[in-house]
């Protein structure tokens, strides 16, 4: 249709049917059509093929010589058609205009110049459109491929989080099954259970996206158990958690971190060691806190800053300017405020 529209163009504005009749009309015209199909022509080719291969190759050698072959075309259909057919329908046409409105059709290189103009301007429009098209396209086209890349970068380096979590947490739980094992306690095989469901938590549940905040609070729920096992009297803690909305979705494996790093750095068997754990959930916005005590002789765990990072950049990748993360330590304890901003998705977590 825009075709039909620009090829009709001159019929639709000009009001020669007054000094000229319909057949001559269409002779006038008939050249117009030829120019405009070869135009069209170009115009596909330079879209598709030539523009492209500009944006690719840094080369205008291709497309000038097209743009130039196609001039020579122009300027040959012209000729032929003004020889054998525009010439006694122009100059008829000129013996009946007005003297003061007539116009001298003067041939340059055997075709009046109005007639060259005309093709050198439609052809110059065409070429630019198709052009400004194809840059469009090919600046869309690097644009997705770019944010593809960042996507696929991304999902690697999620994947490549979860897995240093794994190890870390495993290494940790193994550690307090030694200890039991070490104390023959009754509940080593109790311990092991929650163990194993805490491992097909993290084996076929995280890899899936994310999870309900329920799945979650219960994972933590199963590793503080694990812990308080080897709690002794001297140990106070106190694990709160209080969600208006449990079904909404989170990204897995945000909070083990710091829960981990509470009970290793922060229980002494002998001296007063309080460690407090809350996890709250009202009106959108999740907020998880540890405070454990800073033990004097405790020894920095050479693996705590790269897990700190790596929650850090998960949050990045998954909560942008929708997080705050603060780390510090007040009064003698070690304290992590965390609070993110979730959107309730129940459509989604039902099936989770």
């Amino acid at each position: 249709m825009v075709w039909l529209i620009y090829m009709s163009f001159p019929f639709l504005i000009l009001s020669l049917m007054q000094v000229m009749g319909p057949r001559d009309v269409l002779k006038v015209f008939s050249i117009k059509v030829i120019n405009d199909v070869l135009s069209i022509v170009f115009f596909y080719l330079n879209l598709h093929v030539l523009t492209p291969n500009v944006l690719k190759t840094r080369q205008l050698g291709p497309f000038i010589l097209a743009f130039s072959v196609l001039m020579v075309l122009l300027y040959l259909a012209d000729s032929l058609y003004f020889q054998f057919y525009l010439n006694d329908v122009l100059t008829d046409i000129a013996r009946r205009l007005p003297t003061s409105t007539s116009m001298e059709m003067k041939p340059v290189w055997g075709v009046p110049l109005p007639i060259i103009l005309i093709s050198f301007l439609s052809l110059l429009m065409l070429t630019s459109v198709s052009s400004g098209l194809a840059i469009y396209r090919d600046r869309n086209q690097h644009i997705a491929a770019g944010q593809q890349m960042i996507i696929q970068k991304q999902e690697a380096e999620l994947t490549s989080l979860k897995l240093q979590i794994s190890p870390h947490f495993l290494f940790n739980t193994l550690n307090n099954l030694r200890w039991l094992a070490r104390q023959k306690s009754d509940e080593t095989e109790e311990a092991i259970l929650r163990l194993s469901d805490m491992m097909r938590y993290m084996i076929y549940q995280v890899d899936k996206g994310p999870v309900t905040l329920a799945r979650e609070i219960e994972y933590l729920e199963h590793y503080v158990e694990l812990q308080t096992m080897r709690l002794t009297p001297n140990n106070r803690l106190t694990f709160r958690v209080c969600a208006d909305d449990r079904q909404v979705l989170i990204e897995p494996l945000l909070f083990i971190h710091f829960v981990e790093n509470a009970f290793k750095h922060g229980l002494h068997p002998e001296d007063d060691s309080p460690i407090e754990i809350r996890l709250t959930f009202s009106d959108g916005l999740l907020t998880f806190q540890t405070r454990n005590r800073i033990l004097v002789n405790a020894a920095p765990s050479p693996d705590s800053g790269i897990g700190v990072q790596n929650i850090e950049r998960r949050l990045a990748l998954h909560y942008p300017d929708q997080h705050q993360l603060r780390i510090y330590q007040q009064n003698g304890l070690f304290c992590v405020d965390l609070t993110i901003q979730l959107t309730p998705e129940p459509h989604l977590a039902r099936n989770v």
